[in-house]
């Protein structure tokens, strides 16, 4: 294999991982449950602009916002976090903001699926976190896990024709963990134990509507 071939798969691998990156996917959960086709899409446009607002600002943007600042304090090498304890202390920030927007989404009288998903992805996180502080695990499976978890739930308990959602999230997981082994970023256990994490945490939270 040349090695123009190989710089070549490197970048397509990183361009991948940083369009599926795991700060991404709580909001892009949000816009899969506004078009479930469940009774979730009747809710008015403001409501849905606010809880975009709120899950997005607290899941990805104030945690990207820290990444300068954990550089600049050697804290992480680079916003790739190649090692397990790079991971321990934007995860511990991560965890806190995550639970800002949950404990502020929760004040709200949105349908109890909804409430049950914000709690899962809170859960996600915290497990993430646990686990991190002994082994490395793929956060960017534990987040498409948690995707197709979320979208099986739905399915079950509405009774949604969420198929192609469902299929198209399990390409998309194909790429990204291809992706991600091809940067050596994870064992394929690694990869394999962060699917299957995320998907049995929200799907239980989704489909029976649990909450803290």
């Amino acid at each position: 294999m040349s090695t123009e071939h190989t710089r070549s798969e490197k970048i397509a691998a990183i361009i991948i991982s940083y369009i599926f990156h795991p700060l991404l996917m709580p909001t892009v959960g949000l816009y899969l449950f506004f078009h479930s086709g469940t009774y979730i899409e009747t809710m008015n446009d403001e409501a849905k602009n606010f809880l975009y607002v709120i899950l997005g600002f607290s899941t990805c943007i104030l945690p990207l916002l820290l990444l300068p600042l954990f550089i600049y304090r050697r804290v992480i090498k680079n916003i790739e976090m190649d090692t397990r304890s790079e991971r321990i202390m934007p995860t511990v920030f991560t965890f806190v903001f995550y639970f800002l927007g949950y404990y502020l989404l929760n004040r709200l009288p949105v349908p109890n699926v909804l409430s049950g998903y914000i709690s899962s992805v809170v859960a996600t996180v915290s497990a993430a976190l646990l686990i991190t502080i002994w082994w490395k695990i793929s956060f960017h499976t534990l987040a498409l896990g948690g995707i197709i978890g979320s979208l099986i739930a739905l399915s079950l308990r509405f009774e949604a024709d969420l198929q192609y959602f469902i299929m198209a999230s399990l390409f998309f997981t194909g790429l990204v963990s291809a992706a991600r082994l091809r940067l050596g970023a994870h064992t394929p256990l690694q990869i394999i134990t962060g699917f299957f994490l995320g998907l049995i945490v929200v799907f239980l939270f989704v489909f029976f509507g649990l909450n803290f």
